[in-house]
Order: C-alpha cells, then sequence, then structure tokens
C-alpha cells in the first residue's frame, strides 16, 4: 500500500532527507514545499507533514494547511517537546504531534497512522502528564477575550476571512467592499488583538473556538 504525503519545511536538506527515507517505505511523495503559500491544492485526506523550527510557524501552517483543505491530515515534526505547542496544534485540527529525536522506523509507522487517518502523540507525552497539570482556558474566559478585543461587526467578518486564508482581494468580493477598506480593518484587527500578522491573528481566533463557519452568508 502506498501512502500520498506532501512535505513542507523551509530546510531543503530536511525535505529532501525526509523524502529519501518515506519513498523507501512505502511513500508516495506528491510535493516538497518551503512553506504552505506554495501549495494550490491538497487531495482529500492528504497527509501534510510540516518540519518547522518555529512553533509559531508550526501551528501557522495547520491553520493555513485546514483552510486549504478542512480534511487535510497534518502532521507535525518538533525539534523538542513542547506541550502549549503540540495542544495548540491539536486544537487546530493537526493529527499529529512528532518530536524528531526518534528514530526512522517509529517515525515512519507514526507516519502511516496518521495518513490512516489516526491521531498520533509522542511519547513524551507520557512523562510529562505525570508532572505537569493542564490548565486550559474556560469558556467564561474565552469570552471575556473576545468581548475585550473590542472588534467591530465587520472587523469580526474580516477576522473569519483571515481564519478561511482569504487574500485581502478575496475578502473584498466576499464582504463587498474595496480593498483598501480590508486592508484598514486587517490592521485594526492586528492592533486590537496585539498580534503581528494575519496568521497570527488566525491562530488567536481559532484557539478560542472562532472559525471560518461565522463567515456572512
Amino acid at each position: 500500500m502506498l501512502y500520498d504525503a506532501c512535505l513542507i519545511s523551509p530546510s531543503e536538506i530536511s525535505r529532501e532527507g525526509l523524502s529519501y527515507i518515506l519513498k523507501s517505505k512505502q511513500f508516495n511523495i506528491t510535493g516538497l514545499y518551503s512553506n504552505v503559500a506554495e501549495i494550490s491544492d491538497l487531495s482529500p485526506d492528504a497527509l501534510a507533514v510540516v518540519d518547522f523550527p518555529n512553533v509559531d510557524d508550526q501551528l501557522g501552517a495547520v491553520v493555513q494547511l485546514k483552510a486549504l483543505n478542512p480534511t487535510v491530515r497534518a502532521v507535525v515534526l518538533s525539534e523538542r517537546f513542547d506541550m502549549k505547542a503540540m495542544i495548540d496544534c491539536f486544537a487546530a485540527g493537526a493529527h499529529g504531534y512528532i518530536v524528531k529525536s526518534m528514530k526512522s522506523m517509529p517515525l515512519v509507522m507514526a507516519l502511516r497512522l496518521a495518513a490512516l487517518g489516526e491521531k498520533v502523540l509522542p511519547p513524551d507525552l507520557v512523562e510529562v502528564l505525570g508532572h505537569q497539570t493542564l490548565d486550559k482556558p474556560s469558556a467564561t474566559e474565552v469570552e471575556h477575550d473576545i468581548e475585550d478585543a473590542k472588534l467591530s461587526i465587520r472587523e469580526f467578518d474580516v477576522l473569519c476571512c483571515l481564519i478561511a486564508g482569504y487574500s485581502n482581494k478575496v475578502i473584498a468580493r466576499q464582504l463587498t467592499v474595496c480593498e483598501a477598506t480590508v486592508k484598514v480593518h486587517v490592521k485594526a484587527i492586528l492592533r486590537k488583538l496585539k498580534v503581528r500578522n494575519r496568521t497570527q491573528a488566525a491562530i488567536w481566533a481559532n484557539s478560542r473556538g472562532i472559525t471560518e463557519a461565522c463567515l456572512p452568508a
């Protein structure tokens, strides 16, 4: 059985190295990309392996992939185990979180499971759970975060479009406004949410249960 997979990493060496390993283990590599923006289309239930060193970039890639295709099976490869990063990635829709310190065969097996639709957790989690209590924001805290942002109705609509991964041009068409107006709204959203870019704004919203389903009809 062949498992289709695309590999996403800013490092060409990492992409080529992992591609070489997986091709010898019944994986069909459908594409090698330095970032998600290079991907124009993903087939249903595609396996996308995300290999970024920065945790914000890992999460951002998962959010972008899910916006590109909600059924994508995104697996994050991380240099080290990070509990919060793992939780955020799964909350954004990831199918797996793997620490790259494991040997190649367990890695291959984990990716095969993810390709089959199974959720993959790192072995490190077992040890960490014995020493750490997970604190998840309450519904009240999430509600307060959204209220404190003080987004206007139109800014909220634009935020939903950002979650969906829309460009300013598409947002303008979706909301029947000009692109200049969209740029003003995006700038205001970033300021109010205290984030640096569109991806971080989408992550902020996703972590608080706001999805592209909030788009106006």
